[in-house]
């Protein structure tokens, strides 16, 4: 009877300690990170943790750290700040070019220093094309060719938020045509 009685109280710490084992692992389970997507264009996420990291490679290019299209120093990391009331704000000095469009690709990780201000971000050849898609929020991404640029505009704000500026924070990847 001692014997039965120790196999079934073994039995139940046994399930017990799996029992809190399985809820312990399920509070921790974290949702993966998206991939990045194949289609070029603007994607908005709900929070840092859910923006696509830079894929390793992509086929038809290589990438160095901060150098541009050209192979020319160009920062991977910085900030924009983008205003209420103007225009499309791009990245200073970005590479972009008019021609030879398959020369070069770019991507981008953003989000605002304020999460109840929104943006458009929208990949464009330039803040006055009209024909450029937007999509707006507090976190994105980007990804375009050497002929376009990622570009902001400073559309609002929700909680009865006042701010009429915010920065954007950004990393940045560019690729250069390879064989």
């Amino acid at each position: 009877m001692f014997q039965s009685a120790r196999t079934r109280f073994g039995i139940a710490v046994f399930f017990l300690v799996t029992a809190l084992f399985l809820l312990g692992a399920e509070g921790q389970r974290s949702v993966a990170r998206p991939v990045w997507p194949k289609s070029k264009g603007e994607y908005i996420a709900t929070s840092s943790e859910r923006i696509p990291l830079f894929p390793r490679t992509l086929s038809g290019y290589r990438s160095e750290n901060d150098k541009d299209f050209w192979n020319k120093p160009f920062p991977s990391r910085g900030s924009v700040r983008v205003f209420g009331g103007r225009d499309w704000q791009g990245l200073q000095n970005f590479p972009n070019t008019m021609n030879g469009c398959a020369a070069g690709a770019f991507m981008i990780r953003w989000r605002l220093s304020d999460p109840e201000v929104r943006v458009e971000s929208s990949v464009r050849f330039s803040g006055k094309d009209t024909s450029a898609t937007t999509k707006s929020g507090s976190f994105g991404y980007m990804s375009g060719s050497n002929c376009e640029q990622p570009m902001f505009k400073f559309i609002g704000t929700v909680n009865g938020n006042s701010s009429t500026l915010v920065d954007v924070y950004y990393e940045l990847k560019f690729w250069q045509a390879a064989p």
